[in-house]
């Protein structure tokens, strides 16, 4: 992996216009209002890389199509919107009246509702507990969930050292390897195998 192009905002965003812009009419402004709308649900805000948040639903959104020759127009949109409503302002139903059913579906499927004084140990039971109800959803639900990870999974060892967040690295790798490996298993072999490469 390229790191100076993986946190490139511009290169990424670049890659992700291209390929919308090859979509068919009918569908193409869908994908760019959702682009937009993760824009502003998001400004403002950052990775623990330091990166403008906005590369990470970017980078998992690319991952359907160039990794997996996934182009079904209302996963993209989720896999856009997929933080949207827990780190924004949006409503699911915003979401249901601008983009339809399914997204909003999605969408509302892969969020954790957190409380806002949630600790370490709530946030380890809370999250515990999402996978295994993302672990009962669809496939599609699944899938947006897996390609996230994925994305965060590449994305820590840019952390920079001096930062809090690398304390979480253990946290998610035991995320990874008792719940998300599952999920991946038996929902996409491709997904499971880049997946399964984090776990040491």
């Amino acid at each position: 992996m390229n790191k100076e192009k993986f946190l490139d905002l511009k290169y990424q965003e670049t890659k992700l216009n291209r390929f919308l812009d090859s979509l068919e009419d009918s569908i193409r402004n869908k994908a760019f209002r959702a682009l937009e709308l993760a824009k502003r649900e998001h400004d403002g805000q950052f990775r623990d890389s330091g990166i403008s948040y906005i590369i990470h639903p970017i980078r998992t959104t690319l991952i359907l199509p160039e990794e997996l020759g996934i182009q079904d127009i209302d996963m993209l949109c989720a896999a856009l919107l997929h933080d949207s409503i827990e780190d924004g302002v949006v409503s699911v139903e915003e979401i249901k009246r601008v983009f339809g059913l399914e997204v909003s579906r999605i969408v509302e499927k892969v969020t954790r509702f957190r409380s806002q004084n949630e600790d370490e140990e709530e946030k380890v039971k809370a999250k515990a507990e999402k996978f295994q109800q993302i672990a009962q959803e669809d496939e599609k639900v699944r899938i947006i969930k897996l390609c996230d990870v994925l994305d965060n999974m590449r994305s820590m060892d840019f952390i920079p050292e001096a930062s809090l967040a690398r304390t979480k690295i253990t946290r998610w790798k035991n995320e990874l390897k008792n719940y998300v490996l599952p999920i991946a298993e038996k929902t996409h072999q491709q997904l499971f195998k880049k997946l399964k490469e984090f776990i040491d």
